[in-house]
């Protein structure tokens, strides 16, 4: 009996195809779909990879003595530079990110970070390079981000699943921060190359992450004004609107003090790192104290992710609130009380070195779980612009308390100034409450300007 192929159906991504049996000679239908990744594992992939990127700047400084001949106080520019970008464009993203796909700006910032990490691998030696590259990491990274985060919004159907993947995205963004440190130390400390060398390794990843984009289906673009004219007035009208509404101003506050906290811990981390541990040792150098802290950091936002299931986004907060706030009480007793010498080999690291990563454990979770109660209270047109500013509101704090929270430890003792963290923790316990009590009160706050009775 003669085998026919019949012809190939393609009908929503699943392809069949009819095969002829060997014995019987009757055909048997085999489907064939395309791949459905999570949308968390889909965008988690482009995440990751801009937490190698965007941390980048902090290894381009540490190798400018060989890379540029320039020291490490005049390449702080590029760290400056990057930032900055990342601020203007949350605010330009808000306008650019609702009027294309999700799918179109990530592939677009991934494919321009390939080109721009080509260029630079070239080019080693060339800052000017090196400052457009972290212009166009900040850039990027922040339409990137903005249009995850309003994807996440379109396509999560609970507040808690929101939360959730919100947490998940920031945690693979953390894994990234952790893993540029074994990626680019070893040029670091190798004299006769460049840490641009390490941009040849993520090729191949960033390859991957834009092939990742292709393998979710992505919430359609909704409907927009016709003509950009129209998009700018809309933006500064829903602006006008939302910089007057209360809740919305409080939860930028919190946002404020929150980054505050997370500036003000990453200093302590430096302080508690020379008092605990040699860092002149090499051994404890190649370790990475900074790349454990991201590593717990990220594990810490899949864990509490993973505990959004089952407990609410308030619950969650207070625990890690209150769990903080112990471990301060607890880090500045210790310092306060004993005399801790520096371990110069692994077996000499007091257990008290424990308290950092556990601090990062409950801290890490803060900042996405006031995005995640915010973002869900906006309509779905003005969801842009409240991602949009409460991400610059971010980064701008983090740039303005970066000097305050190192001259804190200048003017007091390390311990003392760990201590005034107390202050901002508490503020933000009192503030979150008030916000999110407002919030459940009035669902529609951002949708209209309807007074609460």
């Amino acid at each position: 009996m003669d085998k026919k192929l019949d012809t190939t159906h393609v009908v929503d991504n699943l392809i069949t195809i009819n095969l002829a049996a060997s014995k019987s000679g009757q055909g048997s239908k085999r489907k064939y779909k395309r791949p459905n990744l999570p949308i968390t594992a889909v965008l988690g992939s482009a995440f990751l990879i801009y937490g190698v990127l965007y941390h980048a700047a902090a290894f381009a400084v540490l190798g400018a003595v060989f890379s540029y001949d320039r020291s490490s106080s005049e390449t702080t520019i590029l760290i400056n530079i990057r930032d900055i970008s990342y601020v203007i464009f949350t605010i330009v993203g808000a306008i650019i990110v609702p009027r294309w796909s999700a799918r179109t700006i990530i592939v677009a910032c991934l494919s321009l970070m390939a080109v721009c990490a080509v260029a630079v691998s070239f080019q080693a030696h060339s800052f000017i390079l090196a400052e457009f590259l972290f212009f166009f990491t900040g850039a990027t990274f922040a339409l990137v981000r903005l249009a995850a985060y309003w994807l996440i919004s379109l396509e999560s159907k609970k507040k808690g699943q929101h939360a959730r993947r919100i947490m998940h995205l920031e945690g693979m963004y953390l894994l990234g921060v952790a893993l540029s440190y074994i990626l680019f130390l070893p040029y670091i400390q190798d004299i006769d190359s460049s840490w641009t060398h390490a941009y040849w390794i993520l090729l191949p990843f960033l390859a991957i992450a834009i092939g990742f984009q292709f393998l979710h289906y992505h919430y359609p673009t909704p409907t927009l004004p016709e003509t950009w004219k129209n998009e700018f007035y809309h933006a500064y009208k829903s602006l006008n609107g939302l910089l007057i509404n209360s809740i919305l101003v409080l939860s930028i506050f919190c946002v404020f003090i929150a980054s505050l906290i997370y500036v003000h811990f990453e200093e302590w981390a430096t302080v508690f790192a020379v008092r605990l541990i040699d860092l002149r040792n090499r051994q404890f150098y190649d370790l990475g104290v900074l790349a454990a802290l991201f590593l717990v950091m990220g594990v810490s936002q899949l864990f509490i992710g993973m505990l959004l299931q089952r407990a609410g986004r308030f619950m969650i907060f207070v625990f890690c609130i209150i769990g903080l706030i112990c471990l301060v009480v607890w880090n500045g007793t210790i310092f306060s009380t004993q005399i801790i010498y520096p371990a110069s080999n692994f077996d000499d690291i007091s257990p008290y070195s424990l308290l950092l990563p556990a601090t990062a454990f409950f801290l890490a979770p803060i900042l996405p779980l006031i995005y995640a109660v915010v973002i869900t209270q906006a309509s779905q047109r003005q969801q842009p612009l409240v991602i949009g500013l409460l991400l610059g509101v971010t980064m701008l704090a983090k740039i303005l308390f970066t000097s305050f929270s190192a001259q804190s430890y200048t003017y007091f003792l390390d311990y003392t100034a760990f201590y005034l963290i107390l202050i901002p923790i508490s503020l933000l316990l009192v503030l979150f409450f008030l916000a999110y009590s407002d919030l459940s009160r009035d669902s529609r706050l951002f949708h209209s300007k309807n007074k609460r009775t």
